[in-house]
């Protein structure tokens, strides 16, 4: 059940990473590009000043800011949701429910090309948790 639920949330995520290549042509020959993106963005961000500290990503639009043979910059418009707590209702029954933990976001990610194709992010802005 748990894996048949997995795929049924990744199902709007792939028509959105269709429409993003639809959209950004220029970004069609990194395959991987937007699994990189979510994957760096699900292991380090936080959002609303760390009381969402477990967001997801579904990613609306990327913009590229720069484009040399050794690294990708790009501007990612994005609806983050954290479903670890349960429902807004059970977390803030005094504000009628409605989405603490569920807005729009923009961050820059920058990252690094490989020989064979792929990328690899390296950085990205907004509030994150620390690597090491």
């Amino acid at each position: 059940m748990r894996a048949f639920s997995l795929l049924l949330s990744l199902l709007p995520l792939s028509l959105g990473l269709a429409a993003c290549a639809e959209r950004n042509p220029e970004l069609a020959g990194y395959r991987n590009l937007a699994f990189e993106i979510e994957s760096f963005y699900e292991t380090y961000a936080w959002e609303r000043n760390a009381t969402c500290l477990r967001p997801e990503m579904a990613i609306a639009r990327i913009e590229t800011l720069e484009d040399t043979p050794e690294k990708l910059v790009v501007k990612v418009r994005y609806h983050w949701e954290d479903k670890s707590f349960g429902r807004d209702q059970e977390m803030f029954p005094w504000r009628g429910g409605g989405g603490w933990c569920s807005d729009w976001g923009e961050r820059i990610f920058t990252l690094t090309k490989r020989p064979d194709g792929r990328v690899a992010v390296v950085a990205m802005t907004g509030p994150q948790r620390e690597r090491g």
